[in-house]
């Protein structure tokens, strides 16, 4: 069973077009837009089957504050 960080950092390269995910990467400056940080999200919570909020990406946007929003809303 995939864990919450290769789930979370899967999906973050595929919808960035990125191959490495490290944890200081900023979602906008790799290129992603509003659009694409819903779509990210909305995959997320569907594999997790929880909901992330969505201000994780808007108000820090990096990797890690997104996968320490996904391990707490996995844990719920």
């Amino acid at each position: 069973m995939p864990t919450v960080d290769s789930i979370v950092r899967t999906h973050w390269c595929e919808v960035l077009g990125v191959e490495e995910a490290l944890p200081e990467d900023r979602f906008f400056e790799l290129g992603g837009h509003s659009l694409l940080a819903i779509e990210l999200l909305q995959q997320i919570e569907k594999d997790l089957g929880a909901e992330i909020p969505v201000d994780v990406l808007f108000v820090d946007g990096t990797l890690a504050a997104l996968l320490d929003a996904a391990e707490k809303a996995a844990s719920r």
